[in-house]
């Protein structure tokens, strides 16, 4: 249901290199990461292996959980380390953050009236929103302060294509596929999502990041949506994935207009910005 990104792990490198410069120095940031991944190890969290990518460090470091370890999207913490140390020797003058439409927590948009950049963030409804509107808001300070030469912050709607192992899509079909006479659907299935293929999402960033529109910005910061002119209902996306694996399911839902806590009932991004820089998605 949430914004995800094509890959996490880039994500992840960004965020410790841009902390690092904002200290003047990546050791410090460094011995802090050695400290919350001794604390992991030594005092495992309660976390299933679905939601450790959503963790700094590597929650289940603590347990013997091998097989949920493959699909942690963050590196290793010592390769992590490794890079802040390499940063020493290597200035950093153009940062792309991935950030993602939840920054908006439940926004005032309707069909007519998707979201823009422009628009006043609300109260933040998901710890995961709340955590990249910090991180927008450290970058854009820094490149202010003329540390960084260009930021670019992308906020994304949900991503699908190649290495895509979350979000309903992928969930569905695991279930179909496990028991085709039964889908649990989480919520109600009134959800509306927008989606982007990623390889369209990369080009985009490629796209304006290559063309330095931050360089002359008022504050050295380019914010821009990333997503399609369109969106879809949970229920229909039911339909499309039931007809494609031709299976008639008995349909169960949890309740209510969102599937968990801090889901968003309606994502819809307005990308005229991005669009106006010559960028347009290849596919829908």
């Amino acid at each position: 249901g949430g914004a995800v990104e094509p890959d996490k792990a880039v994500t992840i490198h960004v965020v410790d290199a841009g902390g690092a410069e904002i200290l003047g120095d990546p050791m410090p940031l460094a011995r802090a990461l050695r400290r919350l991944d001794a604390a992991s190890s030594a005092i495992p969290m309660d976390v299933s292996p679905q939601q450790a990518t959503a963790y700094i460090v590597n929650p289940l470091s603590g347990r013997k959980v091998e097989f949920g370890r493959l699909f942690l999207p963050h590196p290793p913490m010592e390769e992590r380390i490794a890079r802040l140390e390499a940063m020493r020797a290597n200035g950093v003058k153009r940062i792309a953050f991935s950030s993602t439409g939840s920054v908006y927590g439940e926004a005032l948009v309707t069909p007519d009236r998707p979201t823009p950049e422009t628009d006043a963030f609300p109260i933040q409804t998901s710890l995961y929103g709340a955590s990249k509107t910090a991180g927008e808001g450290l970058l854009a300070a820094y490149a202010e302060g003329g540390q960084i030469d260009e930021a670019y912050v992308f906020r994304f709607v949900s991503i699908l294509g190649e290495r895509y192992t979350h979000g309903h899509v992928f969930d569905f079909y695991q279930q179909l596929v496990a028991h085709p006479d039964h889908l649990r659907v989480l919520g109600n299935g009134t959800q509306r999502k927008s989606y982007l293929y990623v390889q369209d999402c990369i080009d985009a960033m490629l796209h304006v990041t290559r063309a330095r529109t931050a360089r002359d910005a008022k504050h050295r910061t380019q914010v821009y949506n990333l997503g399609t002119p369109e969106f879809v209902q949970v229920n229909d996306s039911i339909g499309h994935i039931c007809a494609t694996l031709g299976v008639k399911p008995k349909l169960e839902y949890t309740g209510g207009n969102r599937g968990w806590i801090g889901d968003n009932p309606f994502i819809f991004l307005d990308t005229k910005k991005i669009q106006a820089t010559g960028w347009k998605p290849k596919l829908t």
